[in-house]
């Protein structure tokens, strides 16, 4: 199911992501720009695979987007990614090359056909590697280039909002687990099976699954999903990430096993400061103003409450990415980018 988004979104979309970025070339007179590493080379080509091997993007001036990739995975990027030309590097098969970087690396410096003297672009995990292998002038893109990704096109929406499906039907098996009085490790086991299953093919997944007294320890790695259980009137928190086709949703929420009135007027009360932390998330607003609705409504509903982690962060091509919403936020939020708010309060 598709989602339907444009009901709902009124302002004026940004300009497409490779039109943003040929400009970038353009103003900083770059002859070609070269990407490595699954983040920014999913947000440029499209293409993300479970257990792909490194790969690489290369944008000319003229937005010519060339995919780089293990020999094997040239077929499937062919039919999965929108990049105009697929090239593969190394041998047939798999594990033969313990370090298959310099090989990418030399391929995508031939996909850029560049000479000694030309100005070239080069942003992630093996952008070092490019930059020793070249003679031309390479330019660091990495912080112009994860800037312009956290503003969202419609298609990334699309991916990202598949993810957050995903997180619901994980959540419905929390949600039933809770009720069944199973233990943590049961229902993180059940939930990340739902989301795989309801995606069709595997997933990422990151959870926190904590029941009972658990719950006041917040996360991993201070707590982590086990043999813990619920009592009837007590608490479970779960909080779920789904990456799915290289985009991410990000998710928690509180179940009881049985029922608590104590309980359900907390969630009603933190799903209030969160409407009011949504509702200050304007263009120019930082992360660190809504940090502060949120810690000012935790504070004034429970003195002797914690609230010891972020208040939200952005999601997309990662789980816990910019801007993050915490006392130190200075990063200025903008129309299209995609932001998890997550208030919590925790009691002995």
């Amino acid at each position: 199911m598709e989602p339907v988004v444009s009901e709902r979104i009124t302002m004026a979309p940004p300009p497409p992501r490779l039109e943003r970025v040929t400009e970038w070339i353009a103003a900083q007179n770059l002859d070609a720009l070269v990407v490595t590493g699954p983040a920014l080379v999913t947000w440029l080509t499209g293409y993300a695979r479970y257990y792909g091997g490194p790969a690489a993007a290369v944008v000319t001036p003229a937005g010519h987007r060339t995919l780089v990739v293990l020999r094997d995975e040239v077929a499937v990027a062919e039919r999965l990614s929108n990049a105009e030309a697929v090239v593969g590097y190394s041998d047939r098969g798999f594990g033969l090359e313990l370090n298959p970087v310099p090989l990418l690396v030399a391929e995508a410096l031939k996909a850029a056909a560049v000479t000694a003297s030309a100005r070239i672009g080069v942003a992630g995990d093996f952008g070092a590697a490019v930059a020793a292998a070249t003679t031309a002038q390479a330019v660091e893109a990495g912080d112009a280039l994860h800037g312009m990704s956290l503003v969202k096109d419609g298609d990334e929406l699309t991916r990202i909002f598949r993810s957050y499906e995903m997180c619901w039907l994980a959540h419905t098996a929390i949600a039933e687990g809770a009720a069944a009085g199973a233990s943590e490790i049961e229902m993180m086991s059940a939930a990340q099976a739902a989301a795989q299953v309801g995606h069709g093919s595997p997933v990422e997944f990151v959870a926190d699954v904590l029941a009972g007294p658990n719950t006041a320890e917040v996360c991993a790695p201070v707590a982590i999903a086990g043999p813990g259980r619920a009592e009837p009137g007590q608490p479970v928190v779960a909080d779920l990430s789904v990456g799915a086709d290289g985009y991410w949703a990000d998710t928690c929420r509180t179940y009881t096993h049985g029922s608590s009135a104590e309980i359900d007027e907390m969630r009603a009360q933190l799903f209030a400061i969160m409407d009011a932390a949504a509702a200050e998330m304007c263009p120019g607003a930082t992360g660190a103003q809504v940090f502060g609705v949120i810690s000012d409504g935790i504070a004034a509903a429970w003195p002797d409450g914690e609230f010891p982690h972020h208040g939200g962060h952005g999601v997309g091509l990662t789980v816990f990415d910019d801007p993050h919403i915490i006392p130190a936020g200075d990063w200025a939020l903008e129309s299209w980018m995609v932001m998890a708010v997550e208030p919590g309060v925790y009691l002995p």
